[in-house]
């Protein structure tokens, strides 16, 4: 019977493997040779072993230490395998040492230390090295060393060990010429050059240790390893570095990687801009040198192929930009600043998509503003033309119809400010506010109203009619606020500082200075703000660049100004000044785009957006004077006229355009070379003499179709009239007339249009009514009565005027 049995179980696992019985042998799953048969390596065993920076591998200097990358195992089938130990080794342990735990020593370890110190934590550099005498390298002192990492008796890939003596600078060349779009840094024959081959490293006393003229630092003989080059403004440059192997060989089925490492430092130029490049290794990090992506030369705009368009609220247009670099290339997906000149109603978006809320006309311009397009370092700026800004041309925007308004009115006489709404056709309403406000500005949304004071900013939202903030740190005028209405422009003239003040955060940055006016460039990235200098007493142009911060400018074409303080009493105790002139002092304008702007004065003069080194600090250098006296300006939408006046004359400075020619505008494009001569504008001026006979000028207001413009003005013996002027675009001088106010009208002391050109609505003294003027007819067609009172009940007249569209029905 015990025969039997052992016979039987004998037959039974001695049948051939398609008919075995299960349970018997091995499971041929179990193995790496998948033929049916149980044999051969298994799938738990290690197979290969990978171990980093497998590629890079690792620098290191005299004496300095390192980590390699954890060693990885693997199966036959790529998964992890466990190993319980490895053992590291060096082909060079008198260059680099390895401890047990896989730390690299660029030079020796201490081993059997006596005195209780424990092995393995300290790092001798190799023998023979010296800083002080330090003439270059010896096989002895530099070297590339191989480390491996052996477990489960498999053995990893090398991990290349670079030693070196410390490196003190790592250099590239500075480029003569920029790089278009999308290409690669080239060397003289046109062919792709890896930064590493042109990068110079510099050991202890200057000594080279590689360079394109010695040993090259793509040579593993330089002994340097892989460095890695990183921008400091990565939209202007990609660079590709070596990269790691990522998926390695297969030694049982034959697979090779599948990955293999770039050339080191392909830099490929991405954006407009000039970028400074750090260079690290070993860690030490160096900035090598410099990376320039060409900048715009042309940016032309259109909407459907045309530089006008018109737009409805339901048929939005798009502006496509084409833009063009100096070498001729296309640029693609530039960050341009879109403008609109009528922000409230015709909105433009940052990728030019233009939105109508309600009729209105506008002029859309579009900038390559540094430092958000074509950036450069502040040490760099002008560089092969990076770091300057360039215009498009001006795309006319109409958008048809008629709509109704409202309109807030306040007078530093009065403690209170009163709004109306004609679509309903209401009365003024007033609203009494914490202190008698200095001035009134609203932003360009339309939704919040800053008031200034001697004692705080205020500020109304127009959305839920109520006071929003009370903000006791930031005193006296508001002058203006940003297109975004993120900041505003405050004077505190007793204390003789400007601030440029953040609504969200409650924080500001300022200067030393008492201003008289300040204008935003319409995409917010520069403030302009005319005013005097305390410490000197000389007039002064103070200006904000997103890219330059704070800067002043003497100025010599203005008169010397006696304007009354905004405040009465002392910095410590103010009080209200009852004698506060809003408009004393110079005006100041921008054109359209913001290449310039144009200051007024004895001779009106203009400084352009382009920096240049011949001006002392080289931004916004003169760019014009053209020899006519002004008091007031204002630039036309259309951008093709600067309007001014003083109390005697009319001028019309034709932009763009010589004696007797047409208007062309300022100039667009690139700016002129950093160093070479300085933008200079063309302008023609014309003037005639103003119809009134006015003791200040206060305003010069031009319609938003650069149809119209009217001069607002104080006077003793004012009947009423209000001048207008109708430029034209021939180069000669336009029309020029007046306009008969209601009986009872004196002086029209502040204006401003209805933001679809409409109607210009003129506070006037004498009834101290605000007059409505039809802009077509120029007729006087309606008044409002404000029922603005001072501390006794007396009326006065309005002198702040805020308007937003609003629907007819």
């Amino acid at each position: 019977m015990r025969r039997f049995l052992a016979f039987v179980v004998l037959f039974a696992c001695s049948l051939p493997v398609g008919l075995s019985i299960a349970g018997c042998g091995h499971n041929p799953n179990n193995y790496c040779i998948k033929n049916g048969n149980a044999y051969g390596i298994t799938t738990s065993q290690v197979v290969y072993v990978t171990m980093g920076p497998e590629v890079t591998g690792l620098s290191l200097a005299w004496g300095q230490t390192g980590n390699l990358g954890a060693p990885q195992a693997y199966n036959c089938n790529g998964g992890s395998a466990s190993v319980s130990k490895y053992t590291y080794a060096s082909s060079n342990l008198q260059l680099a040492d390895v401890s047990p735990s896989g730390t690299i020593c660029a030079g020796t370890w201490n081993r059997n230390s006596p005195g209780g110190v424990s092995d393995f934590t300290i790092c001798t550099p190799p023998s023979g090295s010296s800083l002080s005498s330090f003439a270059g390298c010896s096989a002895a002192t530099c070297g590339t060393v191989q480390i491996t990492a052996t477990g489960a008796a498999v053995t990893s890939n090398p991990v290349n060990i670079y030693v070196h003596p410390p490196i003190t600078s790592i250099t590239i060349p500075s480029q003569t010429a920029c790089v278009s779009q999308g290409q690669t840094l080239s060397n003289t024959a046109g062919q792709t050059e890896p930064l590493l081959a042109e990068t110079t490293v510099t050991g202890p006393g200057g000594v080279t240790l590689c360079s394109p003229s010695t040993i090259s630092c793509t040579s593993t003989s330089a002994n340097v390893g892989t460095i890695a080059y990183i921008p400091a403004t990565a939209s202007v440059v990609t660079i590709n570095n070596t990269t790691a192997v990522t998926n390695p060989p297969n030694p049982v089925t034959g697979t090779p990687s599948t990955s293999t490492p770039n050339p080191n430092g392909i830099a490929t130029a991405n954006l407009p801009g000039s970028t400074v490049i750090n260079a690290t290794t070993s860690e030490v990090t160096s900035a090598a040198g410099f990376f320039s992506t060409c900048p715009p030369a042309s940016i032309k705009l259109n909407i459907n192929g045309s530089t006008t368009a018109t737009v409805t609220p339901s048929s939005p247009q798009t502006v496509v930009a084409t833009v063009t670099d100096t070498n001729g290339a296309t640029i693609t997906g530039l960050p341009l600043t879109y403008a609109s000149t009528e922000p409230q109603n015709l909105s433009v978006s940052s990728t030019g998509q233009v939105t109508a809320t309600f009729p209105s006309h506008a002029t859309v311009t579009a900038i390559c503003q540094p430092p958000t397009c074509n950036p450069a370092p502040v040490n760099l700026i002008g560089n092969l033309g990076n770091g300057m800004p360039v215009a498009g041309n001006r795309v006319t925007i109409n958008s048809p119809g008629r709509s109704s308004n409202q309109i807030w009115m306040a007078s530093t006489q009065s403690p209170y400010f009163s709004e109306v709404d004609l679509s309903t056709g209401g009365a003024a309403a007033p609203v009494r506010l914490p202190y008698t406000p200095n001035s009134m500005v609203m932003d360009q949304g339309g939704d919040t109203l800053f008031f200034g004071s001697y004692h705080e900013l205020m500020t109304y939202s127009t959305l839920n009619n109520s006071l929003s903030k009370e903000v006791t740190g930031v005193p006296g005028v508001v002058l203006a606020v940003s297109p975004t209405g993120s900041t505003a422009v405050i004077n505190d003239q007793l204390r003789q500082v400007i601030y440029l003040y953040s609504v969200s955060a409650g924080s500001f940055t300022s200067i030393g200075g008492v201003a008289f006016r300040a204008q935003y460039s319409p995409d917010g990235a520069t403030v302009y703000i005319t005013g005097i200098d305390p410490a000197t007493g000389q007039n002064t142009l103070f200006v904000n660049g997103a890219n330059t911060g704070w800067s002043q400018y003497p100025l010599t074409n203005e008169p010397a100004y006696s304007c009354q303080l905004e405040a009465a009493g002392t910095a410590t105790v103010q009080a209200y000044n009852p004698a506060w002139d809003p408009y004393c002092g110079p005006a100041l304008t921008i054109t359209v785009p913001s290449v310039a702007a144009f200051l007024a004065g004895n001779s009106t003069a203009a400084r352009s957006y382009c920096p240049n080194t011949n001006s002392n600090p080289p931004y916004y250098p003169p760019a014009a004077d053209v020899g006519v006296a002004t008091a007031q300006l204002t630039a036309t939408a259309d951008g093709n006229h600067v309007l001014g006046a003083d109390t005697t004359s009319f001028s019309d400075i034709l932009l763009g355009a010589t004696a007797g020619a047409a208007p062309a505008g300022v100039p667009t494009g690139a700016c002129p070379s950093f160093t070479g001569p300085p933008l200079a504008l063309t302008a023609n001026p014309i003037s005639a003499t103003l119809p009134v006979a006015a003791t200040e000028i206060d305003q010069v207001v031009s319609s938003p179709d650069s149809s119209v413009a009217f001069v607002t003005y104080t006077a003793g013996a004012a009947t009423g009239v209000l001048p207008y002027y109708q430029p034209v675009n021939t180069g000669a001088m336009g029309a020029l007339g007046t306009v008969q106010l209601s009986s009872g009208a004196q002086a029209p002391i502040v204006g401003i249009f209805s933001p679809d050109g409409s109607i210009f609505f003129t506070g006037t003294s004498g009834d101290d009514l605000v007059h409505l003027v039809d802009t077509t007819t120029l007729t006087d067609t309606q008044t409002i009565d404000p029922k603005l009172t001072n501390g006794n009940g007396v009326a006065v007249p309005a002198q702040f005027l805020a308007v937003k569209s609003r629907s007819t029905t």
